[in-house]
């Protein structure tokens, strides 16, 4: 491992050998977030390691000034960024420049993700994180907390799931979704295990399931970044009920692949979320209720009978909608 004794020093001021292979990629993707991606950027130089880091960050063609001011970063930085600009939406196209593009370029050991609108506030993020995966090899991903920020509103929330940090599996992921992609931080080795052209809805969803399916993962009960909602964000500000069907269809195609456990009862999860939203917007249709039927074809276990009468509760399902992505 490429590593310094002695105090973490700040990404933008380590002078490293040419010999120093990486030790961590952060993969950051980006569209049209001229307002937001400097302070990413930032973020990213200003974290504090003892061992060498590379920034690789895509831009989807984006149609503002996100370009321009990556690539004055990339020159001020030329060792540590690298660049991949392209002409056309590759999300469009194949729904995973990460995927296809920026996970076969990485050369650390270790994967980091932060999307260009949101940005890390702890400076010692990478080396806590690195530092507990090299002494604890059995886990293949570390997360943690994160501040939810609204653009719009100007409102704050801090979430971090317990006081202290704890190891994780699939079993407890069928619960709360824990995987906040800007806190992510996984073994580059693992995305090799399984392929992704399997799907046609890839998602976050399908990049974590397969991580922690059959291996352990922990989350730092720390908060690392923040989390921007905004209006042109991907999945942030939209009706729920659009993130509603795009989980629904991930997680049916999960279970198609995949058929275990966890992504047969989050698809069973996902029919009746979706359903409940139909009734309480006066939406519901004949055509809808056939997920009450698609999900009861699920159900395994007596006690996942209770939730078909959740269904019929008025309950805060942008909430819940919101823990399945």
């Amino acid at each position: 491992m490429q590593k310094k004794e002695g105090l973490p020093v700040k990404i933008r001021d380590q002078k490293w050998d040419g010999n120093s292979a990486p030790l961590v990629s952060i993969v950051c993707l980006t569209y049209n977030q001229e307002d937001f991606i400097a302070d990413t950027i930032e973020g990213f130089l200003d974290q504090e390691t003892t061992f060498p880091v590379e920034i690789l960050i895509h831009d989807d063609a984006s149609a503002d000034h996100t370009v321009e001011i990556v690539e004055s970063y990339r020159e001020k930085f030329p060792s540590t960024i690298r660049t991949v600009f392209q002409t056309q939406n590759q999300f469009s196209i194949s729904g995973d420049p990460e995927v296809n593009v920026m996970y076969p370029i990485a050369k650390g050991k270790y994967i980091a993700l932060c999307e260009g609108d949101d940005y890390w506030i702890d400076p010692k993020k990478l080396e806590k994180q690195v530092a507990l995966m090299e002494e604890n090899p059995q886990y293949v991903l570390c997360v943690g907390g994160y501040t939810r920020f609204n653009q719009e509103s100007c409102e704050t929330r801090v979430i971090i799931e317990k006081s202290k940090g704890f190891e994780f599996t699939l079993k407890e992921m069928r619960f709360k979704w824990l995987t906040k992609t800007l806190t992510a931080l996984f073994r580059r080795e693992v995305v090799n295990e399984f392929d992704f052209k399997a799907y046609n809805h890839r998602r976050d969803i399908h990049l974590f399931y397969h991580i922690v399916k059959n291996r352990r993962a922990f989350y730092m009960a720390e908060n690392m970044g923040v989390y921007r909602i905004h209006r042109d964000g991907i999945n942030s500000m939209k009706d729920p009920i659009v993130n509603g069907k795009a989980s629904y269809n991930s997680y049916k195609e999960l279970y198609q692949v995949n058929r275990d456990d966890f992504t047969r009862e989050m698809y069973l999860k996902s029919c009746l979320s979706l359903l409940n939203y139909y009734i309480y917007l006066g939406k519901a249709t004949f055509s809808n209720f056939k997920l009450y039927i698609e999900a009861l074809m699920l159900v395994r276990r007596v006690k996942e009978l209770k939730m078909f009468v959740t269904v019929f509760l008025e309950r805060d399902f942008k909430a819940r909608l919101r823990e399945l992505f």
